[in-house]
This record gives structure tokens, sequence and C-alpha cells, in this order.
């Protein structure tokens, strides 16, 4: 895994990669020892019980508790519906009824929503999408060291993860922000 991965949906990937370490402050070194090697915040979302992927944390806007939501018919099995949010209408994804790949007959409560930006094309206008959040998002830090494989359980990790990592026990995909909201995922 690149650090840059994290940085993929906005901005530079290299330059903010480590713009964000260095903000975080220089890597400490212990006397006589080499460098640590560096990390990159991530938000870890948690989509289902015990299930989480991860975001670069400048994708990552707001966190919304119990928004009104705007059914739309016909939408796509995933979609929940739309939010306002800054005079703005989102569409509300649901990551876990996606990743499945067919329609939840009783969709959790919608307790949080969290709002994402992305961009389709390096420098084009930035756009927003949400999901549905049934747990609160929180930080994390990630090295290279922590590489591993996409999970197996949905067809769709390639076409939505950047890459993935692992973190106290668990497979944490990086979600490509601009792939999960580009097209209908069918």
């Amino acid at each position: 895994m690149n650090l840059d991965m994290l940085d993929l949906p906005v901005g530079s990937r290299v330059e903010a990669a480590r713009l964000d370490t260095q903000a975080e402050g220089e890597v400490e070194v212990a006397a006589g020892a080499a460098r640590a090697e560096p990390r990159v915040s991530a938000r870890l979302h948690e989509y289902q019980r015990g299930a989480f992927v991860a975001f670069p944390a400048h994708t990552t806007l707001e966190l919304i508790e119990r928004p009104p939501l705007v059914e739309v018919p016909g939408a796509p099995y995933y979609c929940r519906g739309l939010i306002q949010w800054q005079g703005r209408q989102l569409p509300l994804l649901d990551l876990r009824t996606l990743l499945r790949a067919y329609p939840d007959e009783h969709p959790p409560v919608l307790t949080h929503v969290l709002v994402l930006a992305y961009q389709r094309v390096p420098r084009a206008p930035l756009e927003y999408g949400a999901l549905s959040a049934p747990a609160l998002v929180r930080m994390a830090e990630v090295a290279d060291s922590q590489q591993c494989g996409l999970p197996t359980s949905s067809d769709l990790w390639p076409w939505i993860a950047t890459s993935c990592f692992a973190f106290e026990g668990h497979v944490v995909p990086i979600i490509d922000t601009a792939r999960l909201f580009a097209r209908p995922h069918t």
C-alpha cells in the first residue's frame, strides 16, 4: 500500500500525504534509532457491526445526527434517498446494502450520516455524497506496513477500494469516494 492511496479522491496525492504527516509533527526519532515509518490519518467508518472501511481524513466533512430523509422512487436499492446539506440534496448510500448486492427489507434506523467530498477528475469542482453511519466515525493512523489484501466478501471491493490495511484485527478497505458515488453499482 502506498500512503498516497488515502489521498486519492481530492487534491494532490503525494503532497497531501506529506503535508498531513508534517502537520501532525515530525516523526519521532529515538536516540540513535532509524526514523519511524511515516503514518497518515484516516477516518474509520463502521458500516456494519465489526466491519470497517477507511476514508482519507480530508474527504470526510461532517457527521449529521438523524437528518430528514426524502425517499426517491426508482432509486438504486442501496440508495436510501436524499438528505439536505448546506443547501444541496445529497444521495444517501447504505454501504452495507451495496456490498451485499440486494435490498434490505428492514433497513436499520438512520441514526447518523457521514457527508463525504470527492472529485470525479483532478481539478474538477468538489461533489458531495453521504453514507448512513450506524456507528460514530473514528480516527486511525495508518502505515504502509499495515497493507493487506482486499476482503472477498463482496465482488464490489475492487471497484470501490483503492487499497486495504489491517487495523486492530480488522481488514479495512480504503474507499475511493469518486468511485463510490460515480455510477450505479448493479
